[in-house]
């Protein structure tokens, strides 16, 4: 490897793309659950409205299993605390905080994914 720098050839993550089971029912609960507004839908795939330059696309799997063993990504909250409460006030199965810096914990969405949230 040259002792240069090497420029950078990618500017940020655009997307994320999450397997789920039935694409109606998960796009529903992520709207109910958390808010999300629906930006666009296809018969496969749904892209949900989190943040500016965020996307956050379900997509409908026919082999699906879900993500249980790591979280494939973070939802990034204020009050991680209150948000782990109003889950669990909404009857979705939430980890115990986890130890150290973040404040984290991770949650089972509608489809069985394990999804971590993080204090920011």
């Amino acid at each position: 490897m040259s002792s240069q720098a090497t420029e950078k050839l990618v500017e940020r993550i655009d997307a994320v793309f999450l397997p789920v089971k039935d694409l109606e029912e998960a796009l529903a609960w992520y709207q109910d659950v958390f808010g999300f507004a629906l930006r666009w839908k296809n018969s496969r795939m749904g892209g949900l409205a989190i943040a500016p330059n965020c996307g956050f696309h379900l997509v409908q799997v026919a082999d699906f299993q879900p993500i249980e063993q790591y979280t494939p990504f973070n939802f990034a909250v204020k009050d991680a605390e209150a948000v782990r409460e109003r889950l669990r006030e909404k009857g979705i199965r939430v980890s115990d905080m986890r130890p150290g810096e973040p404040l984290r914990f991770d949650f089972a969405d509608g489809s069985g994914n394990w999804i971590s949230v993080i204090q920011a």
